[in-house]
């Protein structure tokens, strides 16, 4: 732990409610009065909104497809959804946890530059830049994942910076055995970070550790930060197998993301096309990057504390580096969202690239701890070592802003154009096509509201989540449905006329929908009603990329003789 005077707790409060204030006002902009919603996110409310609201409210009802931490987080305020519906339709308690773990990141980045002395208006301008990318304000606003990821990284960054300095063994505490292990139960991304960080520390360790057996000592560190992210890793995937049969569910189940690839037909990129693809990517969020991570080692290079570069290019780097290949291999998607950990990443090396004031004094400092390097000397020119760097961090908006227009790096960012900029009268594809990705869902509202209308008893609907779940975040009455999380699903499913069920809700037997279980149960279901049901209404949608839906009414159960 560090000591920290009292000015600076209350700058990093005020600098944490004024980012949080700003995230969840952009995310009420963009969700609850212009409906603007990520399938992704409005899933995970839908999750965490069955874990309490379902027909049969448990835990395991979270799923296994995601990993849990960021559907669980919105457990508390799903809570009050029977107050204001909008926390569960408009995905408005992923607004409030990404607005948090956001929030938090901004402190961490911050503390980065708290903890190395900076002056106080560069230390602000850098954390302003951040804050305000136009990515973070996204990603800080909508529910997605990657808020908790950049807060749990920043985190564990933060503290290996610190254990470099000065050998705290709570630092790897902290890192590792919450940080870190938190981090896997946000993105998978995080196995390589955690990785990473074992071979860093354990490295460090042995070249430090003179006095005692080498390996030893080594190995204590690395499984202090290690292990308890391995323990996240086998626990998670153990549970998994436990309930559903599948330890890793993202990548073999019928709604993982292997399946869906393969369902949207895409092509898998060379491995060389693949690579180019990511780079693009990192170039369009952190077009600086290069010359500020550069500048800070040509800053650091030969000093006591140059160590302290490794551990953003490590453990970021890390997480840059498991996405390009994977995109690259062929097993995840075209997203500039996956590469967002380049923001942190240039941040914390616009901290490191500049002199070092007086550092926080240690705590506690560890047995191996190096040498204090003294303060280094302040240019003549105060400006002239700081505001370069700033100056290169600040070009990092307007890039990214552009970036996040072309479709085919963004093609989940663009659509923004039709909140940002609406031209209902234009007749370009373009704005046709933004128009209907920033409409998604409102074909689902109405369902549910036509649903809710006909005043059904409990368990009166069958839907698969896999394209069912916005019908079911909308409805005020989400005990109507049954769905793949209930005990019972497979069996209403397949007498749903003898058991109560009035309505089956059905989607093309195409794309994602080969998949969804009242095709595979029935695969005639949405052509004719596979002679168990009969149309009721046929919606077409207003969303992109999202199905025209079939109401089918169970017929009723043929007398026995």
């Amino acid at each position: 732990m560090t000591t920290i005077g009292w000015s600076d707790r209350r700058l990093k409060l005020s600098a944490f409610f004024i980012a949080f204030a700003i995230y969840l006002a952009v995310g009420y902009w963009l969700q609850v009065q212009n409906g603007f919603i990520l399938g992704d996110a409005l899933s995970r409310v839908s999750a965490a909104q069955a874990v309490v609201f379902s027909r049969d409210p448990h835990l395991a009802a979270i799923g296994f497809i995601f990993t849990p931490l960021t559907a669980l987080a919105q457990v508390p305020p799903i809570l009050f959804a029977p107050l204001w519906p909008d926390i569960a339709a408009r995905a408005y308690s992923g607004t409030m946890m990404s607005a948090f773990f956001m929030a938090a990141a901004v402190a961490q980045i911050l503390t980065m530059g708290v903890d190395r002395g900076l002056p106080r208006g560069y230390t602000l301008a850098i954390t302003a830049l951040f804050a305000l990318n136009p990515m973070i304000l996204f990603y800080g606003s909508n529910g997605m994942s990657e808020a908790p990821f950049i807060f749990f990284m920043s985190w564990a960054v933060r503290r290996l910076i610190l254990w470099t300095l000065d050998d705290d063994v709570h630092h790897l505490v902290t890192a590792g055995g919450i940080a870190m292990g938190l981090a896997y139960l946000t993105r998978y991304d995080a196995v390589a970070c955690i990785a990473s960080a074992g071979f860093l520390v354990g490295i460090t360790t042995y070249r430090r550790a003179r006095k005692e057996p080498r390996v030893r000592r080594a190995m204590l560190d690395l499984i202090m930060v290690s292990v308890p992210g391995f323990v996240s890793f086998v626990g998670w995937a153990a549970v998994s197998w436990l309930i559903t049969g599948e330890a890793f569910a993202q990548f073999t189940s019928q709604y993982g993301n292997s399946a869906i690839l393969e369902q949207s037909g895409q092509t898998k990129p060379s491995f060389g096309t693949g690579l180019g693809f990511a780079a693009t990517c990192t170039f369009l969020l952190a077009p600086t990057l290069v010359p500020i991570a550069a500048w800070a080692v040509i800053r650091r290079w030969g000093r006591p504390n140059w160590p302290v570069l490794l551990v953003p290019l490590l453990i970021y780097g890390s997480a840059l580096a498991f996405q390009a290949y994977s995109y690259a291999s062929g097993s995840t998607f075209p997203f500039l969202r996956f590469y967002i950990i380049a923001i942190p990443l240039t941040a914390c090396l616009a901290i490191l690239a500049v002199p070092d004031g007086v550092l926080v004094p240690a705590k506690r400092r560890g047995r191996y701890a190096p040498p204090l390097a003294p303060p280094e000397p302040r240019p003549r020119r105060l400006w002239l070592g700081y505001v370069p760097v700033a100056v290169a961090f600040a070009l990092t908006i307007p890039i990214t802003a552009w970036g996040m227009g072309q479709p085919k790096y963004a093609p989940q960012e663009y659509a923004l154009g039709a909140v940002l900029a609406p031209q209902p009268d234009s007749v370009s594809d373009q704005k046709a096509l933004e128009h209907r990705i920033a409409a998604s869902f409102s074909t689902e509202r109405e369902i549910a509201r036509y649903l809710e209308g006909l005043n059904l008893p409990k368990s009166s609907v069958i839907t698969d989540t896999i394209y069912g779940f916005a019908i079911i975040a909308a409805s005020e009455r989400p005990d109507t449905f049954v769905i793949p999380s209930d005990p019972d699903f497979t069996a209403l499913l397949n007498s749903p006329s003898e058991l109560g069920v009035k309505y089956l809700l059905a989607v093309p037997p195409s794309g994602r929908g080969t998949a969804d279980a009242l095709n595979r149960r029935y695969p005639t279901l949405y052509e004719t009603g596979a002679d168990i049901a009969t149309l009721e209404l046929e919606i077409p949608n207003d969303g992109d990329s999202q199905p025209n839906w079939r109401l089918y009414r169970v017929n009723e159960p043929v007398p026995k003789r």
